[in-house]
């Protein structure tokens, strides 16, 4: 089929061209999409085993000082893993920020459709009953909240990096104090005050999570025998599975169940 040269119909560049723009543009989409889905994968992995390897003080103060030392002597695994973590932490960020609203006025449209959302059923006198009923979009409020969690755990988890980084590399100017995580510096730290901070941290991280790995199987595995309804069920299990988890061990390295599963 010929092209037509006119000034009103220029010459049209194929959309299938590697060269052309629209494919040049679409394979820049989906090369952001891949890093920030894998970083975000990585650092969802990386999520589950520290609040497992977390929670064996649920187990007492000794099997937590096993786990460290394990992971920090016998398989010197915490320093790469803390940089390498830091270093994907805002690889993600960077990525994965680009979906956040920049403009203060997209942020407050933002605000305004979850409040929209929100109060939808309220202000329809609609048959509950009823097959086209008005329903809150499940998409739509879990993208809104994964922004607002993102917002949250870049605050609070920059700091938790700061804070894990200077306990494992220097001795936090302790005169005798080894580097590295002991049983006394992870309590003493839940217990001077920071356990608000640790909580905000633990929701927000947990949901970001559930979240973000529930967005991942949809967008890349949906249309796969890997159906939308195990992946809602991936994200209950994940939320209500490791938020339980970190209230109990946020609740052990304050005292009161240290020890409660031994």
């Amino acid at each position: 089929m010929s092209s037509l040269k006119t000034e009103l119909y220029p010459e049209a560049e194929s959309r299938h061209n590697k060269k052309s723009e629209a494919y040049k543009k679409a394979r820049r989409a989906i090369i952001n999409e891949w890093i920030g889905g894998v970083t975000g994968a990585i650092l969802a992995i990386f999520i589950w085993f520290h609040l497992i390897f977390e929670s064996t003080i649920l187990f007492g103060a000794e099997v937590y000082q096993k786990t460290a030392d394990l992971l920090e002597v016998t398989l010197p695994l915490a320093k790469p893993v803390v940089i390498g973590i830091t270093i994907v932490f805002f690889i993600h960020f960077v990525w994965a920020g680009r979906k956040i609203p920049g403009k203060l006025e997209e942020r407050k449209r933002m605000m305004e459709l979850g409040k929209k959302i929100k109060g939808s059923s309220k202000r329809w006198q609609q048959d509950k009953k009823s097959d086209i009923r008005m329903r809150k979009h499940f998409e739509t409020s879990l993208w809104i909240w994964q922004v607002r969690t993102g917002m949250i755990v870049l605050a609070t988890g920059a700091f938790h990096l700061i804070l894990v980084a200077w306990n494992i590399f220097t001795d936090m100017g302790v005169e005798g104090q080894h580097p590295g995580i002991t049983v006394e510096v992870a309590t003493a730290r839940v217990e001077s005050g920071l356990w608000i901070l640790y909580l905000v941290l633990m929701f927000a991280v947990v949901a970001h999570m559930a979240i973000g790995v529930y967005r991942l199987l949809v967008k890349w595995f949906a249309d796969t025998w890997f159906v939308r309804k195990y992946a809602k069920t991936a994200f209950y299990f994940l939320f209500w599975f490791f938020t339980i988890l970190g209230i109990a061990t946020a609740i052990g390295l304050a005292g009161p169940w240290e020890g409660v599963l031994a």
